[in-house]
């Protein structure tokens, strides 16, 4: 089977990190993949910041949980959002056109390029709620976004702890095809 493709089917998200250090030349790897994604017109309207310090991921998570909490949203208390992942990537972009789909195209290929190096990921959307109720701009500056770009999604990454999780069965009758 064709290597890519076989990475793609078998990445799953990891919901269980081990406390390894994550190399930064597999970070760069893996943002370079990030920024090789397609982009509407080739804007590339976008940014990334990776965060690897671990009370920073501490607040970050506070903050998403706390923004959850103050819209109703249910959350166990030893609910970790990054799953105590090493590596945290808010991406955020200049909105308008297609940024959302941009970011979301970034995030697939830095999950597959992930797997492709034996390391595990995790697409986060809950971030979102870290706005709910709270200064945009406080939050933007604690997480170097830059001046009119919004936040759009994060993924973590790291060393899986155990085994990985299995597929889930896919749904069938979900393709149809016009000829």
């Amino acid at each position: 089977m064709d290597e890519i493709v076989n990475c793609i089917l078998k990445r799953r998200s990891i919901r269980a990190y081990s406390n390894k250090i994550v190399p930064e030349e597999l970070i760069k790897k893996i943002l370079e993949c990030g920024i090789y994604a397609p982009t509407a017109k080739n804007r590339q309207k976008w940014h990334f910041t990776v965060i690897t310090n671990k009370e920073r991921i501490e607040e970050i998570n506070k903050l998403t949980i706390e923004g959850m909490e103050k819209i109703g949203i249910e959350v166990d208390p030893n609910h970790h959002i990054f799953h105590h992942a090493p590596v945290v990537v808010i991406l955020s972009s200049k909105l308008g056109g297609y940024s959302r789909v941009n970011a979301g195209c970034a995030v697939e290929n830095m999950s597959i390029a992930a797997e492709s190096l034996n390391l595990g990921s995790c697409i986060i959307g809950q971030t979102r709620y870290m706005y709910h109720d709270a200064d945009k701009n406080d939050i933007d500056r604690l997480l170097k976004i830059p001046e009119n770009y919004d936040h759009d999604v994060s993924i973590c990454f790291g060393y899986p702890s155990g085994d990985r999780p299995d597929a889930k069965p896919r749904k069938e009758d979900v393709i149809d095809y016009i000829l």
